[in-house]
C-alpha cells in the first residue's frame, strides 16, 4: 500500500485536491488515509467500522476546503486538507502589485502578475512571481485561462482595461475578486458593467474598494489590507 503521506505530497504536487484522515484514539490510532476531494480512498488503510464516518468527514473537509478535528464513532480524527497553492492573478504591474506579489508569495500563494505595458511587467520587478505576462487582458486570459477557485486582483483601475477584464473573470469563477478604486469609482464600475449586460448577482461578488478597511495609504498598506482580505476569504 502507497504511503499515504507521499501520496499526499504528490497529490498537491500534481494540482489536486484530498483529505489527509489521521486517527488519533482508540484501537486504530496513527492510521491514516489519503482520500480525494469525492471521498474515494487514494493510500493507506480504512479503519474497521469507520468507513462511512470518515468519509461524510472528508466531503465537510473537502467543501470548506479547511482542516479541522472531528469525532469519529467517538474517536477523535484529524482531517487534513491537502491542496495545490492558491494561484493569485495579478492584473496592473504598479508598487502596489510589487509589495502585494512579495507578501503573497510569503503567504504560500502561486502569483501571475500581467500588464499591457512591457515597462512594467518585467520579471526584474516581480522576482517572487512565478510568471509576469505583457498583453492586454483579453490576451492575457486567452493566452493563461483563469484556475476555477483563484484569486483575482485588478489594479488597472482604467475602463478601457476593466471593462473587458472582469465579466470575463467573474465568468472563470474565481473565489475573490478585488478592484482598486474608491467608493464613488466602484459605483461608476458597476453601472458601466451593468450597463453592458453583466448580471447585478456576479457583481456583487466585486470586492471593491479592495481590501479590508484599515486606512490603508501607501502601495505596502494597500497590499496588506488587499491579502488581509484574501485571507478572510480563503478561511472563511
Amino acid at each position: 500500500m502507497t504511503d499515504p503521506l507521499s501520496a499526499a505530497a504528490r497529490l498537491a504536487a500534481e494540482g489536486l485536491t484530498g483529505v489527509l484522515a489521521t486517527v488519533l484514539g482508540g484501537d486504530a490510532i496513527g492510521i491514516r488515509t489519503l482520500f480525494d476531494d469525492s471521498g474515494e480512498r487514494l493510500a493507506g488503510n480504512l479503519p474497521s467500522g469507520m468507513e462511512d464516518g470518515l468519509r461524510r468527514r472528508v466531503a465537510e473537509a473537502a467543501a470548506s476546503r479547511r482542516s479541522m478535528l472531528a469525532l469519529v464513532n467517538g474517536v477523535e480524527v484529524f482531517f487534513e486538507v491537502v491542496a495545490p497553492p492558491p494561484t493569485l492573478r495579478i492584473f496592473g504591474a504598479g508598487p502596489i502589485a510589487e509589495a502585494l506579489c512579495r507578501m503573497a508569495a510569503v503567504a504560500g500563494y502561486r502569483v501571475v502578475v500581467g500588464d499591457p505595458r512591457p515597462t512594467h511587467a518585467r520579471p526584474d520587478r516581480f522576482p517572487d512571481a512565478d510568471a509576469v505576462d505583457v498583453g492586454w487582458p483579453a490576451d492575457l486570459l486567452e493566452r493563461r485561462p483563469l484556475e476555477g477557485g483563484c484569486f483575482v486582483v485588478s489594479l488597472l483601475h482604467a475602463a478601457r482595461f476593466e471593462d473587458s477584464l472582469l465579466p470575463a473573470v467573474l465568468g472563470a469563477d474565481p473565489r475573490y475578486v478585488g478592484v482598486l478604486g474608491s467608493r464613488s469609482t466602484h459605483r461608476e464600475r458597476l453601472e458601466r458593467l451593468l450597463a453592458s449586460g453583466c448580471a447585478e448577482a456576479d457583481l456583487v461578488r466585486l470586492h471593491g474598494p479592495v481590501g479590508l478597511a484599515i486606512g490603508a495609504v501607501t502601495p505596502g498598506e494597500i497590499a496588506v489590507a488587499i491579502l488581509a482580505e484574501m485571507v478572510q476569504v480563503l478561511r472563511g
